[in-house]
């Protein structure tokens, strides 16, 4: 789920982080304590989940602008919507997208250097209502925009996730890097405020 190493050479930063402009949201967290800080962390980048194929993370990476008060938190503010290439839909055609947050080295967003592993920052074009196939992926309803789902590992995929999976065989990867890429569930939302927790990696 979490590495994508050989599809990130491919991927372009669609906003730097020192974007001027008003925030469609803003998120905040921490550092794992037990965690090294490396001495190059330079930002924060949203790895775009590849949700129809076996990428995993990674299919675009963009860069967003952040504050980092080491060794103990960071803001980031995400200054526009995802890029069409990693927009999603079910039958009910309502378009999602789904990302992840990442620290990274300065100057580099390709050099990953940790991670929060426990939500995930999704979207939709329009507002998800109840009993759609789409708020049954995210765990539930929600309105238009940028929203925290938990992110959660399973063992057998949902009928969603078996969905992207059949997709995602169809595009000719195999059904065992296919299922081992969709075998999680986002849950119930999160408050809008709720820290992520970012976990580095040791140098």
């Amino acid at each position: 789920m979490w590495l994508c190493l050989l599809a990130l050479t491919a991927c372009d930063a669609l906003a730097d982080r020192h974007y001027v402009g008003e925030p469609l949201i803003t998120l905040e967290g921490t550092f794992a304590p037990t965690s090294v800080a490396p001495q190059d962390v330079g930002g924060i980048a949203l790895l775009w989940q590849d949700a129809e194929g076996a990428g995993g993370p990674g299919k675009a990476i963009m860069s967003v602008p952040v504050s980092i008060e080491f060794p103990a938190a960071f803001a980031v503010e995400v200054p526009s919507p995802p890029p069409d290439a990693v927009m999603f839909a079910f039958d009910d055609n309502l378009p999602l997208a789904e990302c992840y947050v990442y620290v990274v080295a300065d100057g580099d967003a390709l050099q990953l250097l940790g991670a929060d592993r426990t939500h995930a920052l999704v979207y939709a074009t329009y507002d998800v209502a109840d009993g759609t196939a789409a708020a049954a992926y995210l765990g539930g309803p929600m309105s238009a925009g940028f929203h925290l789902r938990r992110f959660a590992a399973t063992t057998v995929p949902s009928p969603q996730q078996a969905a992207l999976i059949d997709r995602c065989t169809a595009g000719g990867a195999t059904v065992d890097a296919c299922t081992a890429r969709h075998l999680y569930q986002l849950s119930q939302p999160v408050a809008e405020d709720e820290p992520l927790r970012i976990v580095l990696w040791p140098p």
